[in-house]
Parts: structure tokens; C-alpha cells; sequence
């Protein structure tokens, strides 16, 4: 038997509603943290876009010590957040630890 050859690319799928504004949504998720990794100084490189909730951000840090560091520079990140155009009403952020890391 031939296996099939697994495919990432969406181009031609027709999806239905709820499926297709899904992958609208995380093409604009995905296209948003490539916008943040841009801003971040390098001391945060390990900090990723999480979720995104009314005017509110959850980032996530790839281990306790940058998630330590984080918190202390929060306004900081806040205002990063703020200079993307599609985040810029963001009033609140919150940082996390990656646990799947762990």
C-alpha cells in the first residue's frame, strides 16, 4: 500500500464557518507573535503570544527564571504589546511558565 503524504498547507481547503474563522484566527495569532519576537529585546527572546482576550495578553516564557524576570518588566512588555497595531487597546498582560517544557 502507498501511505499518503501528510500536508500543512491549507490553500485549498474550502472549511466551514466555524472551522474557517478558527484558522483566520491563528494565522493572525501567529502573524502577531512574529510581530512581538521582532520588538522583544533580546533578554525576553524566550517569551511567546499565548492568548489574547478582549484587552488582555497572556504571554508565555520558555522556563521560571525569564517568567521571573518578566513580571518585574511588565510595563515595559505592556507597552511592546501596545506598539502592535492590532494590539494596541491592550490595558492588561500576564506571563506564564510553558509547563509542557518541564
Amino acid at each position: 500500500m502507498k501511505k499518503q503524504a501528510a500536508s500543512s498547507s491549507f490553500k485549498g481547503l474550502k472549511p466551514h464557518k466555524d472551522l474557517g474563522a478558527l484558522l483566520e484566527k491563528a494565522k493572525l495569532h501567529n502573524h502577531l507573535n512574529l510581530l512581538l519576537q521582532e520588538k522583544l529585546p533580546a533578554q525576553f527572546k524566550g517569551i511567546a503570544l499565548c492568548l489574547v482576550e478582549d484587552k488582555k495578553v497572556t504571554l508565555i516564557a520558555g522556563n521560571s527564571s525569564l517568567a521571573f524576570r518578566a513580571e518585574k518588566q511588565k510595563k515595559m512588555l505592556l507597552a511592546i504589546v501596545q506598539q502592535l497595531e492590532s494590539l494596541s487597546q491592550t490595558k492588561f498582560i500576564s506571563i506564564k511558565v510553558d509547563k509542557k517544557k518541564y
